[in-house]
């Protein structure tokens, strides 16, 4: 093992003894251990990890730039571990080897429950340090009673309610330099050497990716600043202060009347607050995130200039994978809001929002948006992390928890459209990635998923149990037929899988069958109409192939638009299935409408409304009722932005192949506009084998259409219409010659209105 001869160390505190108010949390404990450093050092590696989160330090040296570290995990089931070459860091001579540990989400308290889920004081810390020589000689620096352990300027941290940070004492970095005297610091405490639920962090880590200039706009208690664009991260303040001077910062989502609005934060504080030393310093938190816009700088007890302000944004590492853009501003606003609220949730796990007293990740929200997420970024090595945490955390009889990592006793498990986040992630992870890992290690997991539901339903109907559409405007669909779908949905994508792995899924399409016969026979009348009569019973009946007559069923659909006006009342679970439908069935038309209308309910209400994220609720917020209910109104929620998924594989027509995943093969089906509202769209995808480039224009019916890729990607271009002309790599073809192209351009004029399932 790795970490064999180090010890877990903690500073021997084993209760609350923090005296901030409004954050319970301990003085976070500072461990360090100076060393010397041979001549001749070739490679120096650092493996650590904590019970809490933490910052590893070699010297004065930040050991890496990750932040949140080591990641939000049932700490029960699995700690992950950190690897750092800090070769560069080292000197000959003496050298300090340490760490900074806070409560995080080990022991931190988390959720709307704000209770400890994980572990309890103390924080603890695990360090091996190994150093190689040139002349082959290794030496290990390890975490043990020898370690030295104090407390600094951090007086407490929360991820929920902030940090409190005494700016009077040394910065952390300082706390590692020859000028602290540790021989006046108390020894560490060891505690034990059990190292068996450690597991190498695999997924991308956080880092600070973005910064956001913010500009003042008000005055409340305190000045107030607008960054631009609602996000997650914290703030950066240069300031020149009096000593003593307290400076709290407040975050928000959004005003209200000049105001900040923290209503919708329920119990999490989101505060930082500093006691500042005499003359310019840094006011930045260590072990914290907020979901804001804005912040009020509220100064106390003295003065202080603020010579600049940032929102430093943070989310994980995920390479850029996709790109998107159209001739629709508000398009390409709905588009750009996805993304940040993407990364704005992508902070360890796929949260349901940064910015209130959850923080959590969902199953549901993350399978609802796993495919518009693929589209956007590499999350190969993010997903498989999450379902490997989904898999520990199922339960025996194999029903699937609300949330992953759980908090025991805070949701359900078992939960449609949530808990079947088990078979829909793996199914789309292979379609995008073509890693088979995932599905050997997922297919178990979802046959016990597929039979948890089979034993707890009563003749194939699933009980009228759950969310439901969760955030539906207007309709409610019965959880019974919504239940049933998805109970359908993973036994048929449970099949495929085993497809793909050369298993036996004779089983599984034959139980999806008889579920398809009880759905019809159970929820549908004679004239295909289905109980609840809603546009997402329809849905859910259409995209996962249950209706006998799709035609009538579509019919219904179309039915359930118009008696709305055209407008959606889908909700979570609905909406990312209502665009790709009505395109399938020869509807673009409105499916354009749906996407470009600013009416309420849609996406560019809520752009036409301030949005920079997606919202939580279609109702966060309206001009004439004001805030929605803050019971749980997050204005950055990615849900309801699933909508991706259809601009990239709509709107541009970028589609995987299911028989050759991981886009060996591509297919090029772009649905224009018959109204010509958006008349031109460009984007890509940067899939495993290569990139993928489209775009088409639309000049009085005419649709010129550019495709690049790699010439050993086989192309598949699916169009419906009259071929006017086709290029191959700059030269007049046949159309024959496309799936081998590495550049094509096809003129065509769109047939629109034809049924293409």
């Amino acid at each position: 093992m790795i970490f064999d001869g180090a010890k877990w160390i903690s500073n021997g505190v084993r209760e609350y003894v923090g005296r901030v108010k409004g954050v319970h949390g301990n003085p976070a404990p500072y461990f360090r251990k100076d060393f010397t450093v041979r001549k001749g050092l070739v490679k120096a590696t650092l493996y650590a990890t904590a019970k809490g989160v933490y910052e590893a330090y070699i010297n004065d040296t930040f050991a890496s730039d990750e932040l949140l570290t080591p990641g939000f995990t049932n700490y029960n089931k699995v700690i992950q571990y950190q690897k750092y070459d800090v070769t560069d860091k080292l000197r000959k001579g003496k050298n300090t080897l340490g760490a900074v540990v806070a409560e995080g989400w080990y022991a931190g308290e988390l959720a709307f429950k704000k209770q400890q889920y994980f572990g309890s004081w103390p924080v603890c810390l695990l360090m091996k340090l190994v150093l190689e020589y040139s002349d082959g000689e290794t030496e290990e620096i390890v975490t043990d009673g020898s370690f030295k352990t104090s407390t600094g300027r951090i007086l407490a941290s929360s991820i929920l309610d902030g940090e409190v940070v005494d700016n009077r004492k040394p910065e952390s970095f300082e706390m590692f330099t020859s000028k602290v005297d540790s021989e006046r610091w108390d020894n560490a405490t060891e505690e034990g050497d059990d190292f068996s639920l450690l597991s190498p962090q695999t997924e991308e880590p956080i880092r600070f990716l973005h910064r956001l200039k913010g500009v003042r706009v008000g005055h409340d208690k305190g000045d107030i600043y607008d960054f631009g664009q609602n996000a997650a991260g914290v703030l950066y303040l240069n300031v020149k202060a009096e000593e003593g001077t307290k400076i709290t910062l407040r975050h928000g989502e959004m005003l209200d009347g000049g105001k900040l609005y923290t209503a919708n934060l329920r119990l999490a504080r989101c505060e930082d607050v500093f006691y500042c030393r005499s003359g310019k310093q840094i006011l930045t938190p260590t072990f914290t995130f907020h979901g804001f816009r804005y912040a009020e700088v509220i100064v106390e007890n003295g003065s202080a200039k603020i010579e600049e302000i940032y929102h430093n944004v943070c989310h994980n590492d995920l390479a850029r994978a996709g790109l998107f853009d159209c001739s629709s501003e508000l398009v390409n606003k709905i588009y750009t809001n996805a993304l940040w609220s993407q990364r704005g949730n992508f902070i360890s796990v796929p949260t349901d929002c940064p910015q209130r007293d959850e923080r959590l990740g969902w199953t549901g929200d993350a399978q609802i948006f796993c495919v518009s997420a693929m589209y956007n970024a590499d999350c190969r090595r993010f997903f498989a992390r999450f379902l490997r945490d989904l898999r520990l955390d199922q339960r025996e009889n194999g029903a699937v928890p609300d949330v992953s990592p759980e908090l025991s006793g805070l949701t359900g498990a078992g939960t449609a459209a949530w808990g079947d986040a088990i078979c829909v992630i793996p199914y789309n992870h292979y379609l995008f990635y073509g890693d088979r890992t995932v599905l050997e290690d997922n297919i178990d997991a979802m046959k016990k998923w597929v039979e948890y539901l089979r034993t707890h339903s009563e003749n194939l109907i699933r009980p009228a149990e759950g969310y439901g559409d969760w955030l539906s405007v207007g309709e409610e669909t019965d959880k019974s037929v919504l239940a049933t779908a998805y109970f359908a949905r993973s036994t048929y994508l449970t099949a495929k899988c085993l497809d793909w792995l050369g298993g036996d899924s004779a089983y599984y399409y034959f139980l999806f069958g008889q579920i398809k016969d009880a759905f019809n026979k159970r929820f549908t009348d004679g004239n295909g109409v289905i109980k609840s009569d809603t546009q997402t019973c329809y849905l859910l009946s259409l995209a996962f192939g249950l209706c006998e007559d799709r035609e009538a069923c579509f019919t219904h659909l179309l039915r359930t638009l118009e008696r709305r006006g055209n407008r959606l009342t889908t909700g979570f679970v609905g909406v990312s299935l209502l665009l790709p439908v009505l395109c399938d069935f020869g509807r673009e038309d409105l499916a354009y409408g749906l996407i470009l209308s600013t009416d309420y309910p849609s996406w560019g209400f809520t752009v036409k409304n301030g949005a920079t994220t997606i919202w939580e609720r279609w109702n966060s917020y309206t001009p004439e009722n004001g805030f929605g209910d803050v019971g749980m109104n997050s204005f950055n929620h990615y849900s309801l932005g699933s909508c991706v998924q259809w601009m990239y594989s709509y709107m541009l027509g970028i589609r995987p192949v299911e028989k050759t995943p991981g886009f060996e093969e591509v297919v090029i089906r772009p649905v224009t506009d018959p109204l010509h509202r958006i008349t031109s769209a460009s984007g890509s995808y940067q899939g495993e084998n290569g990139r993928i480039d489209v775009e088409w224009t639309d000049e009085d019916g005419i649709v010129t259409l550019i495709v690049d890729k790699p010439a050993e990607m086989t192309m598949h271009l699916e169009l419906d219409g009259d071929v006017i002309s086709v290029e191959v790599d700059g030269e007049s073809a046949p159309i024959s010659m496309l799936p081998g192209a590495e550049s094509a351009c096809v003129r065509y004029r769109p047939r629109h209105g034809g049924i293409r399932i």
